[in-house]
């Protein structure tokens, strides 16, 4: 993630701010979306849970099933 340093009246403005806001430019072009904080978000507050666990990943490659490419591509007609 990157971060930006802005002015010290800009920080003003955004720091009233307690819900998302769209910013936009002089000429009224989006440029992005605020999102405040109550406190500096750490890498943590980023982190989402993986859907499935190492263990259950290695099972399901262990229990493939399926067709052969050139099987499927003859029933749907393709030479």
């Amino acid at each position: 993630m990157q971060e930006v340093t802005i002015e010290s009246a800009l920080g003003a403005k955004l720091e009233h701010l307690d819900s998302q806001t769209v910013l936009c430019d002089s000429d009224g072009r989006v440029i992005g979306l605020f999102l405040p904080y109550c406190d500096r978000p750490k890498l943590e507050d980023f982190q989402l849970e993986p859907p499935s666990t190492i263990e259950e990943i290695n099972e399901r490659r262990k229990n493939r099933s399926g067709k052969p490419l050139e099987e499927i591509l003859r029933r749907l007609g393709v030479q």
